[in-house]
């Protein structure tokens, strides 16, 4: 008998005849191993939210999160809703980027359980663990994973307990809409960091471009974030093969990694997070060019904001005559009308129309006169944030922003120190001000600090604006014995050649003798204790961590 077209009987025989190849192309997914799986360029969201994160290569929407900030509110808007967040104990609002940090965190780790890590590339920054190095991996991670279908998961070295010593950080991360337990840190790992390699696991580097010690299988220094000298061509040695694919990174080039498929290191530039946004920038832009415009890219606008925060934070608010380059503004210009902050009342000229994913604006000025005003508001709130140091104590202002270096010499009696260097956003005098015994406690503290961490040099960089507002620097170096080295003399030689060392680097540094504590005293107070510390103001106060570190542990 014929069955009349318009039946509903040929209709539901018709919907039922798609069900058995359905079920075929599910079970063999479902057969292979994730490593071989290929994920699918759409959403299938609609259909099952479950299937969705294991199959697709887009995250999941924010219609499944809370709702979200609103867009375009400003920065007005975006800190009043955050600082009443805090206040009532509020948990932040999840948007996209978060939804995907949750996803990737769970899948990834359930994968690496299963002995199944084949085919992910993990993300990560340098140890010191900046907004530039978190911006950047996050940013790297997400971009990857949705323009280039990717399966990126972003680490960040910083333990977890320990993030709460960059509170710069925590407020970036808000007004982002990114909870900290959305983040993958090295501890929540089911197996140690130098066996992810061995278990296929790719890595790129952001923020430096070496891979650290703790993830080389054949390294002695396992389990440490110590950098040691000289390149790296091999971070999977155990395989023979490199483990590194790509670099994005602005320090000097360590030349490491020279097989990298993606191997961008660019100096000077004020921050990485720029070169993030510029390796993407195409592909990102043409996200945006359809008639949805910004609404039809996977990318969401909290992201912009992030790796616009980064660069804010790097270049102190993009002014002229400090760290900020011309990459810098071109990635601060396409970044500001696709983030939140960007609000269509904005007084600033600018041309631009995210709609038609058309985001050019007129050029941010090099001499600092056109920044958006939401800008300069942003970059003084993590300013502030970042400096408001007053709660740390000693220990901690040496950890929140540190680094561990190998010092190659030529002593057959300590032939390798290790050499701490900490980042500190407060000044030397108002730093002894708050120690109960002035610089002697001061000392115990950092030589207490430089046995538990096995320390044989630590250097102590400071950086503050004083009552003028104007921007200074100081560096101190501490030689400790009990280490490595093992007399007071050995301590007082080497402490010799490394001030030689750095006192001949000319304008690079330009030290000059600290005597801050006691202008009527004919010793500073440090003095005392010479045969084991020095102390100096530096005179070039644009020379960070990134010169002093060559300077200190050259061969």
């Amino acid at each position: 008998m014929r069955i009349p077209r318009n039946s509903r009987l040929f209709c539901l025989l018709i919907s039922l005849s798609f069900i058995p190849p359905l079920c075929i192309i599910f079970g063999l997914l479902a057969y292979l191993n994730e490593s071989m799986r290929i994920c699918l360029p759409f959403s299938i969201e609609r259909i099952s939210l479950t299937a969705h994160r294991k199959l697709s290569c887009q995250p999941p929407s924010s219609n499944y999160f809370n709702t979200p900030y609103s867009t375009g509110t400003g920065l007005k808007g975006i800190m009043a809703q955050a600082e009443a967040d805090a206040v009532n104990g509020n948990t932040i609002q999840e948007e996209r980027l978060a939804g995907f940090l949750r996803s990737q965190k769970e899948t990834f780790l359930d994968d690496l359980k299963k002995g199944n890590a084949k085919g992910w590339t993990v993300v990560m920054g340098n140890e010191a663990g900046d907004l530039d190095s978190i911006a950047s991996s996050i940013s790297y991670s997400y971009l990857s994973s949705s323009l280039d279908a990717k399966r990126s998961i972003p680490l960040i070295l910083t333990p977890s307990n320990l993030m709460t010593l960059r509170p710069e950080n925590l407020l970036a991360l808000k007004l982002s809409s990114v909870p900290l337990d959305s983040l993958l840190h090295p501890e929540q790992l089911s197996i140690p960091t130098d066996e992810l390699s061995s278990k296929g696991v790719k890595f790129g580097l952001v923020d430096h471009n070496k891979l650290l010690p703790l993830f080389i299988p054949s390294s002695s220094n396992t389990n440490t974030t110590t950098q040691l000298p000289g390149s790296i061509t091999n971070g999977h040695a155990a395989e023979g093969e490199d483990s590194v694919e790509s670099i994005i990174d602005h320090h000097d080039d360590e030349h490491s990694h020279p097989d990298a498929a993606v191997r961008e290191i660019t100096v000077p530039t004020g921050s990485c997070a720029s070169l993030v946004t510029k390796h993407f920038q195409d592909r990102w832009r043409a996200s945006i060019s359809g008639p949805a415009g910004q609404k039809g890219s996977p990318v969401p606008s909290e992201l912009a904001t992030l790796l616009l925060e980064a660069i804010l934070i790097d270049t102190s608010g993009l002014k002229p005559n400090r760290k900020a380059t011309p990459i810098d503004y071109a990635s601060a210009q396409f970044l500001y009308p696709l983030s939140t902050l960007y609000s269509d009342n904005d007084p600033t000229p600018s041309t631009s129309n995210v709609q038609n994913g058309d985001t050019e604006v007129v050029e941010f000025s090099q001499d600092g006169s056109n920044i958006p005003q939401d800008l300069t508001s942003l970059t003084d709130k993590l300013q502030s944030t970042k400096s408001d140091v007053s709660s740390l104590s000693t220990p901690q202002l040496l950890l929140r922003d540190y680094k561990e270096y190998l010092l190659p010499t030529s002593s057959n009696s300590y032939p390798t120190l290790k050499v701490g260097l900490s980042t500190v956003p407060l000044g030397l005098k108002v730093w002894l001000d708050k120690e109960p015994g002035g610089f002697e406690s001061f000392l115990t503290e950092v030589e207490s600090y430089m046995s538990d961490r096995d320390l044989d040099v630590e250097g102590v960089l400071t950086t503050f604006s004083n009552s003028q507002g104007k921007h200074r620097r100081e560096l101190a170096l501490i030689v400790r014995t009990g280490g490595t080295i093992r007399s007071d003399q050995e301590v007082k030689k080497v402490l010799e050649e490394l001030k030689v060392g750095l006192e001949s680097s000319g304008d690079i540094l330009d030290l000059k003798k600290w005597n801050k504590d006691d202008k009527n005293s004919e010793l500073s107070v440090w003095e005392k204790w010479n045969d084991k510390v020095v102390v100096w103001k530096q005179g070039n106060t644009k020379s960070t961590r990134k010169q002093v570190a060559p300077l200190l542990v050259s061969d």
